[in-house]
């Protein structure tokens, strides 16, 4: 099953967040990637805008789809919710582990009945959040430990990945069960700009520290070739894997 592909997979590969302005230009960014991008996220946006055709057309091209809509709400909603999308060819969909622990159950048993070849993924703290963001809405904790908080939370009631940043990696990875899946946004090739990312690592350093995707987006769609700025990732983790970080 593709769940256990994911959970035992060794290599880390790339996620492109495809947030852009519009079909058109999302269709031209996928040509200008090449067949070397096996992986589409697809967020709130997208779906939005373009909805469930989009989502088939691009797996009928052999594309993996990330469904990244983060769903928030009391337990009987995100499980209907999730019933909706059965029908799609989806591999992983988030949630947020702030939802709480039984929206959480309900969520993964729900997955496990609508979607069981896909990865429910929990989403910890965003990668845009700092510690003063997220006193400001009175959690005292730091985004680590808050990070850990929630990320135990999800794979308790059996989330089988976790979104955080890749700089709670190491931490999660001997707090956490085996097997699960760390999908990491953040991620900034070395020289770029950071946006309003705050949290952040070089594919390479995400790669050392565990994860097994990376979700990377403007760094590629802003990039004049994104074939080559996605085969330059790809090599940048091959040299990675084959020689650890100092």
């Amino acid at each position: 099953m593709m769940l256990a592909l994911m959970q035992t997979q060794k290599s880390t590969e790339v996620i492109l967040a495809l947030d852009v302005e519009s079909r058109s230009r999302a269709e031209t960014i996928i040509q200008a990637a090449g067949e070397n991008l096996k992986w589409i996220k697809i967020g709130l946006q997208t779906y939005l805008r373009d909805g469930p055709t989009f989502v088939c057309d691009l797996a009928s091209e052999g594309k993996n789809i990330f469904l990244d809509l983060k769903l928030h709400d009391i337990p009987n909603t995100m499980a209907k919710a999730i019933e909706s999308l059965a029908n799609l060819p989806i591999s992983m969909l988030t949630v947020h582990a702030s939802a709480g622990s039984e929206a959480l159950a309900r969520c993964s048993d729900t997955m496990r009945e609508a979607l069981p070849e896909a990865t429910l993924l929990a989403v910890t703290v965003l990668t845009s959040m700092n510690a003063e963001n997220l006193n400001r809405l009175g959690v005292m904790n730091t985004p680590e430990d808050q990070v850990t908080r929630l990320a135990k939370l999800a794979t308790e009631a059996g989330v089988g990945g976790i979104v955080c940043s890749p700089k709670e990696l190491s931490s999660l990875s001997d707090a956490l069960p085996s097997g699960v899946t760390f999908v990491t946004p953040g991620i900034r090739p070395a020289g770029s700009d950071l946006g309003d990312q705050k949290r952040v690592m070089t594919p390479a350093e995400a790669s050392q520290a565990g994860a097994n995707y990376l979700v990377i987006g403007r760094p590629i769609l802003e990039a004049e070739n994104p074939y080559e700025v996605i085969a330059g990732i790809q090599e940048e983790l091959a040299s990675s894997q084959q020689s650890p970080l100092s």
